[in-house]
Formats: C-alpha cells, structure tokens, sequence
C-alpha cells in the first residue's frame, strides 16, 4: 500500500492505494539531498532556510496521512476522515517536560522550533505518557497494600533506604514500571517513523541520536502492535526473569578519577567514547519520565530537573567553551581515571577496556596504543 495527496484546489487529502506506486512517487516532496521540499499544492520550491523559520516561528503543523489496522489477514492501510483529525487535535496535556535539548540532541531538531523534550511528542502522546507516568505511583500503592495483605512483613523502609518489606517491593515493581514506560516513550514520540520495508514502527533512537523527521507513526499504547505498552512491559519482565538470584548487586555512582570502589576488585570497563555519543544529552529523553514516574521513591537520585552532566568525560566544546578546551579535559580525565583503575585493580587479575576509538582529529598523544 502507499498513500497518494489528493489536489483539491488550494486544498489536499490522502487517499490510501494498494500496489506498485509510480516511480516518482519515492521521493514525495522532496527536491534532492540538500533542495529542500517542493510544495505539494504548487511544486514551488521550498528551501531548507524557509521551513526552519516557519518551524521556529510555530507555524509547522502536521497532517494525518494514513491510519493502520490490524485485520484478519496482517495490516490494513485506511485513509483518514476529518474526524480523526479532529480526535486527536482534542488531547489536552496538562503537563510536558520542559527541560531544554542539550549538545548533539539540539543539532536537528532545534532547526524547526523543538526546543525542549516536551516538543518532541503530540499532545495525544503526551496525554498517554503523563497519564501511565501517574499510574506508577497507583500501582505501588496497590502492590504494597496487596503484598501487606498476603503477610508481608513491612520495616516501612523504601527500596533506597534498604528496605526489605512490602514498601521496598512495591518500590521495586514501580522502578520495573517506569523502565516499560521509558521503553514506551522511546516508540511514543513524533520522532518515531515509519519502516514500510517492515511494516512496523522504527523507534526514536534507532540510533544514538534524535533525528529530525518529515513523517511518523503515532502507536497506540492498548494495541498489539510494536510499541505498545504491554510488549514493552514483557521486554522488562524478560530481563528480570533473566537476572541471577542466587547473589545481590550494587550501583554506585561516583567520579572514575578519584573513586575508591574498584579497590582489590577484578576491573572491566566500557568508558566514553570522545565526541562520538552524547550519553548524558540523550539520557534526558528518558530522565524526564522516569523523574516523573520515580522522584517519590528515589529524591535524591532525581533531585536534579536533567542529567548531571558537567562531569561526563567527553570532549564536548559547548561545555568547555571551545574544541581545543573540550579535548585536553578528555584526555588529562581520562589519563586520571585509567590511572585511578590501575592502581586499585586486583593485581591477580588483568583490567580489560573496551573502547572503540573512531576519531582521527586528536593529537597522536590521544590516539597511541599499547595494545
């Protein structure tokens, strides 16, 4: 199937067609790599610059193109009626994430006036995430009440404070919620395209970025196609049917360079990779809900609006005023931290580092290796 605009004077519609589409169709309105767009009405050129500062200026909207169903047989492609349109333009947010893009997040989307994280998803889909995000808090109330009932000890401690009881379970299965939602999110947001190879939903971060896109898919969470909130549940409940219990495990968050955890311990380590994948830009996609979802439980951990990200050992110049800056706080950080490592690793066994070194624009000080 593929979706055909219907001309109707100075307005336009689609309709929904079923096989081969005409060759000039596979490139719709787009005038080449770097030509921008031709308008569909007129096939006046549209340029790049033109569309940012519409973009920017608030006046980029967006149309339904095509609704799909799951039927007896796989999938079926129907054309939207008006009053599709109407329903979803109806969803009323009563709150977003405000927290502006950072860094690498901002370098497409920012261009067409998606400034902050709230930007990047349809009321509709807003509606739907703030909506799951307040039932976390409703569910663990449910499980601690539910767990006390069954005979549940309860020491009144939460999951941070090293509680063992019904409140520390009800903790427990809230964070393994708010993971499902934050999978959710990743499919739920206008980033978030079509793979008509597939027939199914390419997330968010199909890469370790936030592109910009011209057309998506908006999911629905009670459906039983990809991106549905059950299914991203099921991937979470996988992970922890996954997990050993035969022995506990600790996270601790501390500065490479002068932490004192690694002492007399076997050390493996995964770090930064220069400039290549702003980690803690990108974590504030995910932070934002899980903020949300988990702040009750965890103040501390979520007492910041974004990711602490001053301390990030990359070399990122709008931190650090300038690319020769950002470069040598790499470099001296992670000469510290690998030195830190080194020093308090067990001496019987070996320090394994995993890095995948991928620039060439450092100085050969930078780049040497001893193995």
């Amino acid at each position: 199937a593929w979706v055909e605009p219907i001309i109707e004077g100075d307005r336009y519609r689609f309709e929904v067609r079923v096989g081969k589409p005409p060759a000039e169709a596979k490139n719709g309105t787009a005038a080449g790599k770097r030509g921008g767009f031709k308008c569909l009405l007129s096939g006046s050129p549209i340029d790049y610059k033109y569309i940012r500062k519409e973009g920017s200026e608030g006046r980029m909207g967006t149309r339904l193109m095509a609704i799909v169903a799951e039927g007896n047989r796989g999938r079926v492609y129907l054309p939207p009626l008006p009053e599709h349109e109407d329903i979803a333009r109806q969803a009323n947010p009563e709150w977003k994430p405000e927290t502006p893009l950072h860094g690498k997040c901002r370098v497409n989307v920012s261009n067409y006036g998606m400034d902050v994280y709230g930007d990047l998803f349809t009321p509709r889909q807003l509606v739907a995430l703030t909506t799951f995000s307040d039932l976390v808090q409703e569910a663990r109330t449910k499980v601690i009440e539910d767990a006390r009932r069954s005979g549940w000890d309860d020491d009144g401690r939460g999951f941070d404070a090293g509680g063992t009881g019904a409140t520390a379970y009800g903790d427990a299965v809230a964070v393994y919620l708010a993971f499902a939602l934050d999978r959710s999110a990743d499919a739920w947001s206008s980033i978030a395209s079509w793979t008509p190879q597939r027939d199914t939903l390419r997330n968010t971060f199909a890469r370790q970025a936030i592109p910009m896109v011209w057309d998506f898919a908006e999911v629905n969470p009670f459906s039983e196609s990809t991106g549905h909130f059950i299914g991203g549940l099921e991937w979470v409940k996988k992970v922890v049917e996954s997990l050993p219990a035969t022995a506990g495990g600790e996270a601790h968050q501390a500065d490479a360079s002068t932490q004192t955890i690694s002492r007399s311990k076997v050390v493996s380590t995964d770090p930064p990779y220069y400039d290549n994948i702003g980690y803690a830009d990108l974590s504030d996609f995910f932070y934002v809900w899980l903020r949300r979802s988990l702040k009750p439980i965890y103040p501390g951990l979520f007492a910041t609006l974004a990711v602490p990200k001053a301390e990030e050992l990359v070399a990122t110049p709008y931190r650090h005023g300038s690319k020769e800056k950002a470069e040598q706080f790499f470099l001296e950080g992670m000469k510290k931290a690998l030195h830190n490592l080194a020093e308090q690793a067990h001496p019987a066994f070996p320090v394994t580092i995993y890095y995948a070194f991928k620039q060439s624009e450092t100085k050969e000080g930078g780049t040497t290796s001893t193995g």
